[in-house]
Formats: C-alpha cells, sequence, structure tokens
C-alpha cells in the first residue's frame, strides 16, 4: 500500500503557536522531511520528538528524493516541515506533494501558521484580493525592475525581503513609488514583533539602521490610489472607487447585502465617510 504524506506547518518564531496536530502528525510519522535538518531537529528536541530526519530542500539532490519516495512506496508516513510556516509556500514542499501524488501515496495539509496571510492582515492594507510573489532578486537591476512590476499591480502585493537587502529595496521603492503606501513587518510572531508603515521614506527613516530579524514587506496596489502624508494619514482618490472596492461591492450585494449594508465595512477599509463611499458606489 503506498504512504501518506503530511505537510505539517511549524511556528514562524513562537512555539506556542505549534498546533497539536502538528505535534501528534511528527509524533505518529516514520520519517520527517524538512529543508533544514538543524532547526527541525531543533523544533523536534523542543516538542520532546525523536524521528528520522531527510533534508529536503531546494538543493536536495535525487538520493533525497528516492529515499522518500521509496518510504512512501513502502507505505510509511512522512511528515514534511518547511523552516517556518506553511510548507509548500516559498519552499519544495509542492515538489514533495507531487512526487506523493505521483506514487499513489495520500497527501494530507494541515492548518497554520502562515507568513504571508498574517502579513497582509496586520499590514492595514485591503486584502480583498492580494498575490504573494517570494522573495526579491538579490541583484539591484532585477530588482528594480521587479519592483517596477509588482508597482504596476492593482491588487496588494506581498514579498519577503533579507535584513542585509531591505534598505536598498525601500531606496528603490522610494525612486519608483514615492507616495504608495508600505507596511514592513520584522520577526513576526516574536518577542521583538515590529511593524513599520507609510512612504517608503517614512519607514527607511523610522526603520533607521536596523538589519536583523526576518521581514515581510507588504505593498498597497495601484489601484487603491493610496498616497500617505508626513503624518501618516492615508489619503484616496476622491473620484471614484478603485477597481478591488468595485468588485468587493458586486460580490457582497451578490451574496445578498445591500448597498448600504456593503459599504459600510469597505468604508473603513478605505478610512473614508460611508455615506462618500456610497455616493461613488451610486455614481460608478
Amino acid at each position: 500500500m503506498a504512504g501518506h504524506l503530511i505537510l505539517v506547518p511549524t511556528p514562524l518564531g513562537n512555539l506556542g503557536d505549534m498546533t497539536e496536530r502538528g505535534r501528534d502528525a511528527l509524533a505518529g510519522c516514520d520519517l520527517v522531511a524538512c529543508e533544514d535538518t538543524r532547526r527541525t531537529g531543533g523544533l523536534l528536541a523542543h516538542l520532546g520528538i525523536e524521528k528520522p530526519l531527510a533534508r529536503f530542500d531546494d538543493h536536495a539532490p535525487l538520493e533525497a528524493r528516492e529515499r522518500v519516495a521509496l518510504a512512501l512506496a513502502g507505505g510509511r508516513t512522512v511528515a514534511y516541515c518547511s523552516d517556518a510556516g506553511m510548507p509548500g509556500v516559498n519552499d519544495p514542499g509542492f515538489e514533495l506533494a507531487r512526487l506523493a501524488r505521483e506514487a499513489g501515496a495520500r497527501v494530507t495539509v494541515l492548518p497554520g501558521p502562515s507568513a504571508v496571510t498574517l502579513a497582509v492582515v496586520a499590514s492595514g492594507l485591503p486584502s480583498h484580493t492580494f498575490s504573494f510573489w517570494g522573495y526579491l532578486p538579490s541583484r539591484s537591476e532585477p530588482r528594480k525592475a521587479a519592483l517596477r512590476r509588482l508597482a504596476a499591480k492593482e491588487e496588494t502585493v506581498v514579498v519577503f525581503e533579507t535584513p542585509h537587502r531591505i534598505h536598498e529595496t525601500l531606496l528603490e521603492l522610494e525612486e519608483i513609488v514615492p507616495e504608495r503606501e508600505i507596511a514592513l513587518g520584522r520577526e513576526l510572531t516574536k518577542l521583538h514583533e515590529t511593524w513599520y508603515r507609510g512612504t517608503p521614506a517614512q519607514v527607511q527613516a523610522a526603520l533607521g539602521s536596523e538589519g536583523r530579524g526576518e521581514m515581510v514587506l507588504v505593498m498597497a496596489g495601484a489601484d487603491a490610489k493610496r498616497t500617505v502624508s508626513e503624518d501618516l494619514e492615508i489619503e484616496e482618490d476622491q473620484a471614484a472607487l478603485p477597481e478591488w472596492a468595485v468588485r468587493f461591492l458586486d460580490a457582497a450585494r451578490e451574496g445578498g447585502m445591500t448597498l448600504r449594508e456593503a459599504v459600510k465595512p469597505l468604508a473603513r477599509h478605505l478610512g473614508r465617510p460611508a455615506s462618500d463611499v456610497y455616493r461613488m458606489a451610486i455614481e460608478r
């Protein structure tokens, strides 16, 4: 019989975020595949669990894939952990899931921590539509090109960035979209979790020389037309609703809400009086 692959989310930083189902999956499996055996080994030690570990990262050799495939073919249960958060998002977990399905194994994904969704919600930016683009390119010119493409997106955009490159990235954003609203989260879920919000220049000033900790950058979509003044108050285009807001209203009304009911949460997101949003909704 084919085996069972379980994708197990692990804490972003606070070990208290490990779920009971995740703990049980790690305790009950035959093999733990992971990006970093030292990091996952430390987590298992904290949980009081001893299991054989198999490195399965972006550079894993063919032997690692064969080891997991043989375990699944032999009816064993394999758990997979990324370095942190939801496996399969910006890591080789999707390859492992494909391998398991090709072998006829059962695949289960457990719910748990995700830096992407946490950052979107914590940023305070519109979250009805958003996209995630992983890590930005390490070299300056490709990174600038990527930022220009992302700055043209209508939806909220989420990217990861390393602490030693974040200052260059913020300077490049200041050059490309100086008035765009962004939010930068550092050390998510940890003791020193910090958020910086404003224009790229304001975030850069608030961040100062800080260059430590994992960072997630969230940028408002181009269609939101949001700018930030010196006192961090958000100003919204007065002429019309952004496209994402129109889509939200249409979906809300299709779901049975009246226009007045749908306008209330939208107005809170836009930071505008509900009467103004209602007027713009009627005039669109």
